[in-house]
């Protein structure tokens, strides 16, 4: 609707005015008559103003900042009808380019774009709700686990000792520092080699290496101690650990064996398991929960990606197909120079048109290669159509939205839309770990007093012989000394109330009760 309403006033303001004469001495030249007189050509530019069609072309390409600076300048050079341009004749032209620019580029195409994700996401709605319900499934039955595990007796209940003692460092946040730090200080040495590096230098990275892989190892081996086979092998992270530390000990060995040249290994697998020592920086992703919550997310959204990039192919697919037949024999000469086509951008066959049309879809120089296929055919030019200039902005246009602004937001949509969600999650499993929390401590302090009141802090039972029931709880024990405290501090404090032992008594025996030397009721029961 922008570009309908702008391009009249484009057309107004720069029809006719977006020629130049192409020669070789063009000082003395004003105008189209005196261009045509010394025997020079009178030619449009490609992005012009002329009519509705070219405006609404030439102010799509300006809205995609792609090629915009040479329109703008080709306005601010513009004279008049039939006249040769002048070098910044008409400065004040450039706020015009500038507040379109930032209106369509900066507000209207990113409202688009937020239309467009906005009915995505309304599309996908009984869809989400359903994924929705079976992650809140899903989370109920991790919670159902958990809880199961709290209860049950830990697996690391029946092991040694020393096997105790390794699971406890394996479990520890120091280890996960301390690799870390093994980690920063291992890609600090490899970032140090390089080209004619010394001698020295070569011996001291390649102790390092020596010593860094002697670290994993070491730590894979705690870990097997202390998990045992099955638990080790269930965490996917450490199957990680564990296939880089064998590549480390396989990258060690070749080299080792090349040195001593005892078997005719190729050097390149050598490079090969150099270069596998970059793995180790994967380590990094166990360490830091921030960018496992994003891979995370990046993987529970690889369906709907996967399901997008589907449709990518599809779209390339047909208009590579569409691009050979119609651009399949466009060439490039010294009549015809090429702005954008090259032997790196062509649409000679298939692949090469689905690489270029990979290149339009990033906005890499689209604007010239949609200039060169605007040509105007010629007399001599045998594979030259005549309704190309017609078709050839419908194609990259359509393209360019497609591509360009929907379907690379859609994915970009996709991704935000499962990383809210995952940041949800994150948020209820935390609120429901410390709901955990407190009605476990509620449990541990009913179950306290209860104890507290069923037991009385004070009271010694003796059957047959004293048995005494001591408090086990500090709090009970305090609570019935203050009490006691205030009782002795009352005016009548020298009254001993009658003591009533008889239901302490079991059947057939004889109660005898009195009070002992701290003030706690003593029952002693005998037989009649």
């Amino acid at each position: 609707m922008y570009f309908s309403a702008h391009s009249p006033l484009c057309v107004q303001l720069f029809k006719g005015k977006f020629f130049y004469c192409d020669g070789l001495n063009l000082s003395n030249i004003t105008n189209k008559t005196e261009c045509l007189q010394a025997g020079f050509r009178w030619i449009r530019r490609k992005y012009n103003f002329d009519n509705l069609g070219q405006a609404l072309m030439s102010l799509f390409v300006l809205s995609c900042k792609d090629g915009w600076v040479s329109i703008m300048y080709d306005g601010l050079d513009a004279v008049g009808v039939d006249q040769q341009p002048k070098r910044n004749n008409n400065p004040w032209m450039l706020l015009f380019f500038i507040s379109f620019l930032l209106i369509v580029s900066f507000f209207v195409l990113n409202m688009f774009v937020g239309v467009v994700v906005e009915n995505f996401h309304k599309c996908r709605q009984q869809q989400e709700e359903e994924e929705a319900r079976l992650r809140e499934e899903k989370r109920q039955k991790r919670l159902e686990k958990r809880r199961r595990r709290a209860l049950e007796k830990p697996y690391y209940a029946d092991y040694s000792p020393l096997r105790r003692s390794i699971h406890t460092v394996c479990t520890s946040h120091y280890l996960d520092l301390f690799i870390t730090i093994i980690i920063f200080t291992n890609l600090l040495t490899m970032s140090m080699e390089h080209y004619n590096q010394p001698q020295y230098l070569e011996e001291i990275l390649k102790y390092c290496n020596y010593v860094f892989t002697l670290v994993f190892v070491i730590e894979a081996i705690l870990k097997l101690i202390a998990f045992g086979l099955r638990r080790f092998f269930k965490e996917r992270w450490n199957q990680l650990d564990l296939a880089i530390v064998l590549l480390s000990i396989m990258g060690i060995t070749l080299e080792e064996i090349d040195l001593n040249a005892s078997l005719p290994i190729n050097p390149t697998i050598i490079r090969i398991m150099r270069v596998l020592r970059i793995t180790r920086v994967l380590k990094l992703l166990k360490m830091a929960t921030g960018m496992r919550a994003l891979l995370d997310t990046v993987m529970q959204a690889l369906p709907q990606v996967g399901n997008l990039g589907l449709l990518f192919m599809l779209l390339f697919f047909i208009y590579a197909a569409l691009g050979v037949e119609l651009f399949g024999k466009l060439e490039c000469s010294d009549e015809n120079p090429c702005e954008g086509l090259s032997r790196h951008a062509t649409f000679d066959n298939f692949g090469m048109a689905f690489l270029t049309l990979f290149r339009v879809s990033t906005g890499d120089n689209w604007n010239g290669i949609m200039k060169d296929t605007l040509r105007e055919c010629r007399p001599n030019d045998r594979h030259c159509l005549n309704y190309l200039p017609l078709i050839s902005p419908v194609y990259f246009v359509t393209f360019v939205l497609t591509a360009q602004f929907v379907l690379v937001n859609v994915v970009v949509a996709v991704l935000m839309k499962h990383l809210e969600e995952s940041n949800k999650e994150a948020q209820l499993e935390e609120m429901e770990e410390r709901r955990e929390i407190e009605e476990r401590r509620e449990r541990e302090e009913a179950a306290r007093r209860l104890s507290c009141a069923s037991v009385g802090g004070d009271l010694e039972i003796n059957v047959d012989m004293p048995v005494q029931v001591q408090v086990e709880d500090e709090e009970c024990s305090h609570g019935n000394l203050r009490r006691m405290g205030r009782m002795l501090s009352l005016p009548s404090d020298n009254y001993v109330p009658p003591l009533r032992c008889s239901s302490y008594a079991p059947i057939g025996h004889e109660a005898v009760c009195g009070y002992n030397y701290s003030g706690n009721l003593v029952v002693h029961s005998h037989l009649n």
